[in-house]
């Protein structure tokens, strides 16, 4: 009896600290940097769905990238304890390591639309933040926000690439880079964009909020890079990869292995990003919230 009340005890106190930890891991904040290089593929060759993992930083990359940009995504305003002056601090803090070339948003101010506002607060302190620094701030509307994408740019302090395309040009060689985004038309029957924005020309850097963007663009016209979150790294990581299987199973690319991070996807190089907040319960397991800058070799 002894011993039985000993094994009750142990996993009383491991299931308590497993909770505590779910809660208090929102509160994290990992600054990382991720490296995205042009493949140099054709990519308008790839028939079938092709995804290779690749190390956030390869070995045999070069400090000087030709840009760099700060990427974040997935706010859900509800419950993101990272709070926006964490982030403009951040920015500023790479900004004067190394000048970035502009800042963006991948989608997903609030979980509901009557919490949106949070989130434009939350983003109106990120974009000071960048003016105060000259840098542009760029973002796209998550599969949330369609409801508010109309008004969701100018309310929240960023430059909308939704639809739209801008040129970045390299401080290292002067070269033209298209930065371009692809809407997100909600959460329940999504049409998928098949063409990148008018004006777009290689090489094209596509912010599109869900990864799966990519497979449904016409193989003759997928972008060089790609910047996604969505899949908030799964949030939980749970046995069996339930947090796909059972939670998020309308989510096609955690299928093909693509969760988070940097990916070869049909010769496009793309990162997908942990994200800040939660999307419908506040936890996460060994998923911290995630701001990346990333650094684009042509």
């Amino acid at each position: 009896m002894t011993i039985f009340y000993a094994v009750l005890i142990t996993l009383g106190a491991l299931i308590l600290s497993y909770g505590i930890w779910c809660l208090a891991e929102p509160f994290f904040l990992d600054l990382d940097r991720a490296v995205l290089k042009d493949t140099h593929e054709d990519r308008a060759s790839f028939n079938d769905i092709s995804v290779k993992s690749l190390p956030l930083i390869p070995e045999d990359i070069q400090d000087d990238p030709d840009v760099r940009l700060f990427f974040i995504s997935d706010i859900h305003s509800e419950w993101c304890p990272v709070s926006a002056k964490r982030i403009s601090k951040a920015i500023e803090k790479c900004h004067k390591s190394a000048p970035l070339d502009a800042v963006i948003f991948g989608g997903d101010i609030a979980s509901r639309t009557n919490n949106a506002a949070g989130g434009f607060k939350y983003l109106r302190k990120i974009s000071d933040c960048c003016k105060e620094l000259g840098i542009p701030f760029y973002g796209v509307c998550g599969n949330h926000d369609y409801a508010i994408a109309a008004n969701a740019p100018a309310a929240s302090g960023f430059i909308s690439l939704d639809n739209k395309v801008t040129d970045l040009i390299s401080h290292k060689t002067g070269a033209k880079i298209s930065l371009a985004g692809h809407p997100n038309s909600g959460r329940h029957n999504r049409v998928w964009q098949q063409t990148l924005p008018e004006g777009s020309h290689d090489p094209v850097i596509l912010v599109a909020h869900d990864p799966e963007a990519l497979i449904h663009i016409d193989p003759s016209d997928r972008p060089t890079f790609m910047l996604s979150g969505h899949l908030h790294g799964g949030q939980m990581k749970l046995p069996f990869r339930l947090q796909f299987t059972a939670l998020r199973k309308a989510d096609c690319m955690p299928g093909y292995g693509v969760v988070q991070g940097c990916y070869n996807i049909m010769g496009t190089s793309v990162f997908v990003s942990r994200g800040l907040g939660c999307g419908v319960l506040p936890v996460r397991f060994l998923s911290l919230p995630e701001a990346t800058v990333v650094d684009i070799h042509l």
